[in-house]
């Protein structure tokens, strides 16, 4: 029997299966992104990873999750995906120090097979470990909150929590980080050194973009949070809604 023509129909499955096998020289790297803001612990939390994609020729492969910590509760906002930046270890460190709010990065650029495989908080825990054990609080109160203004920062759950002597102001802002399929925006409430930008001086975190807003504060919420008469979480969440409409 001669040799046969493939017909249409399948001539394009084929074209269309060789164009998703990986080319020569380009890497294959975890998808993901991470947006969590509640329940979050370090030991518990796991970042899954259930997808791939193959980058561009001399891309390599990144992975960079931030660490939000006020009061008691914490977030985690991640990337993970192809990238042209050049090759570095993992790089772990704190944006913003403690006591009061905290943001501590981890960040990584790699260039062998799925090699952005982190899946846990392991670094911050080390982080953490190299912390100040005593930290005098003074009586100063602050609202604390990190998430969404819909779900973890509606007023009823929002705290208060007694402010560091070396963080004795209110800060309140939105954030909004974006990287590739990445697009949060979310409070953060809590003490801090002063009520100004935090992260000013950071316009990307690896490859994740950081817009910050400061939200408008109340005199009363700037003097005492636990002594003003109005609910400080409602005063701050409509300023916030005001502030930031993107």
């Amino acid at each position: 029997m001669g040799p046969q023509c493939m017909r249409p129909v399948q001539l394009l499955c084929l074209l269309g299966a060789i164009s998703t096998l990986p080319r020569s020289g380009a890497l294959l790297c975890y998808e993901a992104t991470a947006s969590a803001f509640r329940a979050v612990a370090f030991h518990d939390w796991k970042w899954l990873l259930m997808r791939s994609m193959v980058c561009k020729l001399r891309e390599g492969c990144e992975e960079t999750l931030v660490f939000i910590e006020t009061g008691t509760t914490k977030g985690v906002v991640g990337f993970k995906g192809c990238s042209s930046a050049l090759s570095y270890p993992p790089q772990i460190s704190y944006l913003v120090s403690p006591p009061g709010v905290s943001i501590a990065s981890y960040s990584h650029v790699c260039r062998t097979y799925l090699c952005n495989n982190l899946t846990n908080l392991e670094p911050f825990v080390k982080l953490k470990a190299t912390d100040s054990k005593s930290i005098a609080f003074s009586s100063h109160n602050c609202p604390t909150c990190v998430g969404q203004h819909t779900k973890e920062c509606l007023p009823n759950f929002v705290t208060t929590s007694s402010c560091p002597y070396t963080a004795p102001k209110c800060y309140s802002s939105t954030l909004k980080f974006q990287a590739g399929f990445l697009n949060t925006t979310f409070l953060l409430m809590g003490c801090a050194r002063e009520h100004q930008k935090i992260l000013g001086d950071f316009q990307y975190i690896g490859s994740i973009k950081v817009t910050e807003v400061l939200n408008v504060l109340e005199k009363s919420q700037i003097i005492d949070a636990g002594s003003s008469s109005r609910d400080p979480a409602w005063g701050i969440l409509l300023g916030t809604l005001l502030a930031f409409s993107d």
